[in-house]
This record gives C-alpha cells, sequence and structure tokens, in this order.
C-alpha cells in the first residue's frame, strides 16, 4: 500500500474535524486493521514539532479510530468487500488552542500524516499533505 498525498481544507476552527459525521474517514480496502496503532500529526511545517499528535482513541474521542466492516459496500463504485474504516477526530478545542498568525483572518497552514503500525508489520505511513485550517466566524 503506497502512502497518499490528500489535502485537507478545514472550514473553520470552531467545528470539530472528523468523528462520527465521517468527512475525514479513510477507508481502506481488504484486510482487517482495526487492531493497528494509528498516530496521525499536525506540524507547523514537514520536519518540525508537533504540535499536536493523536493515537488511538474510542470512536467519538479525540484521536483516531478503526472498525473492520464485512461486508462493505463502496459508497461510489457500489463494489462489496471487506474494509477498515479510519476515522480521526479533532476537538474543536484543540483547534482554538492553536497559535495563529499575526493575520487571525487568514487560513492557518499546517501539515499531517497518518502513520500506522499493523499487528507484526513495520510502520508505514497511509496519508499525508497540508491540513488548512480556516478561521471561522465563532460559535
Amino acid at each position: 500500500m503506497a502512502a497518499f498525498n490528500y489535502p485537507i481544507d478545514h472550514y473553520s476552527r470552531h467545528v470539530q474535524w472528523g468523528g462520527a459525521v465521517g468527512d475525514a474517514d479513510v477507508i481502506l480496502f481488504g484486510p482487517d486493521y482495526s487492531g493497528t496503532a494509528f498516530v496521525l500529526t499536525l506540524a507547523a511545517a514537514p520536519g518540525s514539532a508537533a504540535l499536536k499528535t493523536l493515537t488511538n482513541a474510542a470512536a467519538g474521542a479525540e484521536g483516531v479510530s478503526a472498525t473492520f466492516e464485512n461486508p462493505f459496500t463502496h459508497p461510489v463504485t457500489g463494489e462489496v468487500g471487506s474494509a477498515t474504516i479510519i476515522r480521526p477526530q479533532i476537538n474543536e478545542a484543540t483547534f482554538e488552542g492553536l497559535a495563529w498568525g499575526a493575520d487571525v483572518t487568514a487560513p492557518l497552514e499546517l501539515y499531517y500524516d497518518l502513520l500506522m503500525t499493523p499487528v507484526s508489520a513495520p510502520q508505514r505511513a497511509v496519508c499525508f499533505g497540508t491540513f488548512t485550517l480556516h478561521p471561522g466566524i465563532g460559535d
């Protein structure tokens, strides 16, 4: 499995990203990765220190959860098979706690990667890219 570059554009720091709404789900067809260790890291620049690191957590909590579904029907192609649904979640309080630049009306440009370490296998990247966080209007 090769990692893919997936730019994320989140519309407001006043709203959680991911979780039960499913807007951040990553779906991997095939093996059951529900017992895998996941790490999602946000940083100000590639190679810089982490601003936030998320690890495995129960569904509905800030972190990364994963469930295996068999059968699973692909929402676009209709293909039926098995799949692991990786569901990251970053809460509103985390976004609001990030240091914003001098221009609070400008989006905050971050970088992320999502890594996985399957049982008895080496760590590998799932996806990576920019994570653009817009200031939003307010609560």
